[in-house]
């Protein structure tokens, strides 16, 4: 895995989280970074262009996405939102 929160598995390595925010509907949820590494491997870039065309809203559908790096000694949401 990397030692960079450049890809999924470096950002889990190092305690990294991501939130993905609509730009819609201003929905947003902390991304299961474990179930993403199973899914498309733990080398697959975690940046905005790599991740964002892989995402669609929960609630809207929205393709429009942001992302926001969350370093692991900033408290996170409590569970889903």
């Amino acid at each position: 895995m990397g030692s960079s929160n450049d890809t999924i598995g470096g950002c889990i390595a190092l305690g990294y989280g991501i939130r993905a925010t609509c730009l819609a509907c201003w929905h947003a949820r902390e991304l299961d970074l474990p179930a993403l590494a199973a899914k498309l491997g733990p080398e697959h870039g975690a940046l905005h262009a790599d991740l964002v065309p892989k995402l669609r809203c929960a609630e809207c559908g929205s393709k429009r996405i942001a992302l926001t790096m969350l370093p692991a000694h900033v408290p996170t949401w409590g569970g889903s939102t």
